[in-house]
């Protein structure tokens, strides 16, 4: 112990001696570093060399903050997903929220509820960029004049999402004109407008009075490539808070995307209340909290819709289904389903726990039709539902006594072919129930989706499955041919290619991750019939702790490919999903980093 306090004493000399010495360098009483960041043509916003002894305006190229700059910097500025055409100018004004004002008047009056919600929400949205407090009160009047032609408030494939917005500043008016064939072309206008403002706090400080700074004239032109856009979440596998779905739905929003595809049951659990069935969440539920009740879902679809996003719901069936249908026997139904938690589970599904709906009882179909007639009430006209459909395990069917005997007595051989006659059948069973659910509720007749499968390969398809009534989404590689094949038959398509835009892939077996840039690259035709493609996250590995930073960003980067189909590089687009990453962050949303910090304040300078 003696001779350790022996060399702290000389170490303490040494630093007194050091201090003493005249050479030694001044220590300034607070440490700030008051960088700059320059808009550079080419290149991007740029951090200057050195801390700024007097910090500059916040006009001209140079500016206090970096998400100010990266707000007006280039020809897209940070906007995300990229517009079609846009001209933005590089000097800002200064606005309050208290000081905006929405005029509606030439919005049909059946929009003009859901359209108030849509301007509340981005108001707040552009709160949040001052952390939910614009403290520097300025009073010039800014007014959004919208202009929506069609009342017609329902969301489909053949909803017109293109907008028109111009931002004119003029004798210390502000006025920003937004055109737009529908409610959600006008809430796409509306998103797009809350990303040409930002915070003018600067980055050195936290004391600073955080004031809005808009971009003082823009003039966009926009729409979307295609009509799907969307994000699956599986909460089945573990349950997610409706919070938590609600945080997701507004990253959305906030990137353009309007289809939840909700995966809500599988084998795993069964977390979606029925009103007709409660055995279902009964049985299937992994406990009495991890439930979606029925208000829930159409508080859901509700908020969905002010944030441009349409819900999806799909029941997966015939196969995916276990847990939840496994009373049968004890109310006297028989057997729902079969191979249902069975040990032995390689030879008998994907994975642990199976289970597939039994074909061959007649009182499946009555519980299904109670289900159906559940989800029917629930949805939006025209509603779209998913239906599952994929990786039936024959061997299941061919295990089970009571399937063997059916196929017989319908003269279905015991192969391959009479396995995909008696697959074919339920999904013929179960369309006719949807669409007579929908019909007695007012509705017409809708395609519904199916996963590719076996039933769905170009040899085997069209002898049972209409081109007219079923839209395939293609989980297959990008490698596969499948997603050609259907289109060359006529089939729509979704595209999901598993081995790109799966985002659990990488997380277990011999999957790899996809990182955003790998994302963003890949191109989808541009054709009628590829309807547009979706983002998959999967449960298995990710819950609500981990949920957010695993799907954004990288999530946005096919927001954008599915938005405008961009021509330009990934690394053109990183400083703009720099910005939106700062912006899902002021919402609530945190996201998984893209680069070190250095190569963020310096765009394309770590490419």
């Amino acid at each position: 112990m003696a001779r350790h306090r022996i060399v702290f004493l000389v170490l303490f000399v040494n630093l007194v001696s050091c201090n003493n010495n005249n050479t030694s360098i001044p220590t300034p009483s607070v440490y700030e570093p008051s960088w700059t960041y320059k808009c550079v043509p080419d290149e991007g916003c740029q951090r200057s060399q050195s801390p700024e002894p007097t910090l500059s305006n916040v006009t001209g190229t140079v500016y206090e903050s970096l998400d100010l700059c990266r707000t007006v910097c280039g020809r897209f500025g940070g906007i995300w997903p990229k517009p079609g055409t846009a001209a933005l100018s590089m000097q800002t004004v200064k606005i309050h929220p208290n000081y905006l004002r929405f005029d509606l008047i030439d919005a049909p009056v059946e929009t003009r509820e859901l359209l108030a919600k849509m301007t509340q929400v981005a108001t707040a949205n552009l709160i949040d960029e001052c952390n939910g407090n614009v403290t520097e009160v300025v009073t010039t009047p800014v007014v959004v004049y919208i202009t929506i032609k069609t009342s017609n408030l329902e969301l489909s494939w053949q909803t017109d999402e293109k907008y028109m917005l111009d931002v004119q500043s003029k004798d210390a008016n502000i006025a920003v004109h937004i055109s737009a064939e529908t409610v959600y072309g006008a809430r796409h206008a509306l998103e797009t407008f809350t990303q040409l403002v930002t915070s003018d706090k600067p980055d050195y400080t936290d004391t600073y009075k955080c004031a809005l700074r808009l971009v003082s004239g823009a003039k966009i032109r926009d729409k979307p490539v295609y009509p799907h856009r969307g994000f699956l979440l599986d909460t089945s596998r573990n349950f997610i808070p409706l919070e938590d779905i609600k945080r997701m739905i507004d990253a959305m929003a906030t990137t353009k995307m309007n289809v939840f595809h909700w995966h809500v049951t599988d084998s795993h659990s069964f977390p979606l209340e029925s009103a007709r069935v409660p055995q279902f969440t009964r049985y299937g539920a992994y406990s009495a909290y991890e439930i979606y009740s029925t208000e829930e879902v159409r508080e859901l679809i509700s908020y969905a819709q002010i944030r441009g996003v349409r819900v999806v719901i799909e029941i997966d069936s015939p196969a995916h289904a276990g847990n939840g249908w496994q009373w049968g026997k004890e109310y006297g139904f028989g057997d729902l389903a079969v191979c249902v938690n069975a040990k032995a589970w390689r030879s008998l599904c994907i994975q642990p726990p199976c289970g597939q709906l039994n074909p061959a009882n007649p009182k499946m179909y009555q519980v299904l039709r109670d289900l159906y007639k559940d989800i029917a009430e629930t949805l939006p006209k025209p509603a779209l539902f998913h239906m599952g459909g994929d990786e039936v395990f024959l061997e299941c069917w061919n295990s089970t006594e009571e399937i063997v005997t059916y196929m017989k007595s319908k003269g279905y051989e015991r192969n391959v072919e009479g396995f995909m006659k008696l697959w074919a059948e339920f999904h013929s069973t179960a369309l006719g129930i949807w669409d007579e659910e929908i019909a007695a509720l007012g509705g017409s007749q809708q395609p519904v989706m199916l996963w590719s499968s076996e039933l769905t390969q170009a040899h085997r398809i069209q002898r049972y499955l209409s081109k007219d009534r079923y839209v395939i989404e293609v989980w297959e590689p990008v490698s596969s041919s499948l997603m050609s094949q259907l289109l060359n038959l006529g089939y729509r398509v979704v595209s999901v290619p598993k081995d790109i835009w799966y985002l659990d892939h990488g997380f277990w077996g011999n999957t790899k991750y996809s990182n955003w840039r790998k994302m963003y690259s890949h191109v989808l035709p541009v054709e009628a019939h590829v309807l547009g493609g979706e983002v998959a996250m999967w449960s298995e590995y990710v819950d609500s702790q981990a949920l957010d930073t695993r799907v954004w960003p990288r999530t946005a980067a096919v927001a954008e490919r599915l938005w405008s189909n961009p021509s330009s590089s990934a690394s053109a687009a990183e400083p703009r999903l720099q910005r939106l990453r700062s912006r899902l962050a002021a919402r609530g949303i945190p996201s998984d980093v893209l680069s070190p910090a250095w190569c963020s304040q310096h765009d394309a300078r770590c490419l």
